[in-house]
């Protein structure tokens, strides 16, 4: 953990940081409770290719699945409730870790327009180069 001292005039400020997500906290035990939450495994790497599991809605009001790119890896962070609640189903022996979110490019299959989005790692799934030549191959 990391003690941040920061010294005004009129008084000196103490916070303490989350050594792995760095968030900042008011007492030690704070920030030694969020070090000691697990560090989920970093699923995917910039340059992966990934389809999303849940469609999307275009602005043309069609449901698609995209293969995208990822093109960066935010992280660790503390995750939001949607994603604790949704993707992670509740389940205690997952809850309150530190998460990876990836950032995606990808061409709109309905309105061919270029677009970036953030996914945790539950949403998207790994796609091979050989289930894209295949699906090229059958149109």
């Amino acid at each position: 953990m990391k003690q941040i001292v920061r010294r005004v005039l009129a008084h000196t400020t103490r916070s303490f940081q989350c050594e792995i997500c760095g968030t900042k906290y008011r007492t030690t035990k704070q920030a030694k409770k969020c070090e000691s939450r697990r560090l989920e495994i970093k699923e995917f790497n910039r340059g992966d290719l990934v389809k999303n599991r849940e469609p999307r809605i275009c602005n043309v009001d069609k449901q698609y699945h995209f293969i995208g790119t990822i093109i960066g890896v935010l992280g660790p962070n503390l995750p939001d409730y949607e994603y604790e609640s949704k993707w992670l189903g509740g389940k205690t022996d997952r809850l309150n870790g530190h998460v990876y979110q990836y950032e995606v490019l990808y061409v709109c299959p309905e309105c061919n327009d270029s677009k970036t989005t953030l996914y945790y790692g539950p949403e998207l799934k790994s796609v091979k180069l050989v289930e894209i030549h295949i699906k090229h191959k059958n149109r």
